[in-house]
């Protein structure tokens, strides 16, 4: 029994063997993010793993951990002390809540804010009020310009055409040439265990843009979605279409009773000091945030996640003993904002996507 629970620790876990550990103890909303491409995983297939994306930078390798650990909170210690001993390479934890950031303090890790995850309760939202005046706009759309939106499955839809609108709409984004990746997940566009995909279609039957959900859990059971993969056709499509899928997809996820809609972390949002962070961090933060948006929208994605009137919660990023330039290169290049990640390749395929 005392073996057992030291556990069987090792590298190179599959996506396969991790996903049973996320339906159980998936209860982050970017949990499902741990099984995207090009990733290595830590772990116990029995008890958990961490996962991290070793990128190589001009001053060494980092591991990128862009998410909590998944498995029980009475071995999280246990699970991250073993992966630091085990695993070459300094690490750099990002897109962590406050359930991790203890243990790590007690690792010797220094934590500042990163940015503000936003998540609705979905049996309290509605969009009365003043200040959701754009949303109502948005969710008469299927009205005014006889759009409809249906659930399908990736198969019942032209892969071409998924394609095509995803390629276009990347040309009006900051990064244009490549996906991001770690804090979101790049779009697959085949079927995938358990998540959800929503498409809006014109009166012509022409698709305009779609909406793909990961689930995250709780005791095995999906608690919430996370609207993670948002595009649209950018010349046909009228404005307001991605929050018109959103609040059909939620409704739909209303009447089957789950109880949150994640719309995902905004970076470096609502930066602000907390004890004993490095503030030279923070304030690189706080300068990337107010001009750094030729890189990346941090301010307009933030505002239109505000939109919704959510709750809104902090997430953090841990370091130990690595400068500020590595940090923040580091992140900039594992997340593709600057330039394609170059990652430590490794040995083997334990990548997604994971068949349903």
């Amino acid at each position: 029994m005392k073996q057992q629970f030291l556990g069987d620790w090792r590298e190179g876990l599959s996506a396969a063997q991790c996903r049973p550990l996320i339906q159980h103890y998936g209860r982050q909303s970017s949990a499902y993010f741990n099984l995207q491409s090009d990733v290595r995983r830590f772990g116990d297939p029995r008890l958990g793993f961490v996962a991290y994306a070793p990128v190589n930078t001009l001053l060494g390798r980092v591991n990128i951990v862009f998410a909590n650990p998944v498995c029980a909170p009475s071995i999280q210690s246990l699970l991250l002390r073993q992966c630091l001993e085990q695993v070459p390479g300094q690490f750099l934890f990002s897109g962590i809540d406050d359930s991790v950031t203890g243990d790590l303090q007690a690792l010797g890790f220094t934590i500042n804010a990163m940015g503000t995850e936003f998540r609705v309760r979905i049996p309290a939202f509605d969009t009365v009020g003043r200040d959701k005046k754009q949303l109502r706009h948005a969710g008469n759309l299927g009205r005014r310009c006889q759009l409809r939106v249906r659930e399908q499955q990736a198969r019942e839809v032209d892969t071409r055409q998924m394609e095509r609108i995803s390629r276009h709409w990347r040309q009006h984004k900051r990064v244009r040439s490549h996906e991001l990746r770690l804090l979101t997940r790049p779009p697959v566009f085949s079927d995938e265990w358990g998540v959800r995909r929503f498409y809006a279609y014109d009166r012509e039957d022409r698709l305009l843009g779609y909406v793909f959900f990961d689930p995250f859990f709780e005791n095995g059971n999906v608690v919430g979605y996370t609207a993670n993969i948002l595009r649209q056709d950018m010349e046909q499509s009228p404005s307001g279409l991605l929050d018109f899928i959103i609040l059909e997809a939620m409704e739909c996820f209303h009447r089957e009773g789950i109880e949150y809609l994640s719309l995902g972390i905004s970076p470096l949002h609502n930066i602000e000091a907390i004890p004993g962070d490095n503030p030279l961090i923070r304030h690189v933060a706080q300068f990337l945030y107010r001009h750094g948006n030729r890189l990346y929208a941090f301010r307009s994605l933030a505002y239109h996640k505000t939109r919704y009137r959510g709750e809104e919660t902090r997430w953090y990023l841990a370091s130990r003993e690595t400068s500020t330039l590595k940090v923040a290169w580091s992140l900039l290049r594992g997340t593709g904002i600057l330039g394609s990640p170059d990652y430590v390749q490794p040995s083997g395929d334990s990548s997604v996507p994971v068949p349903g």
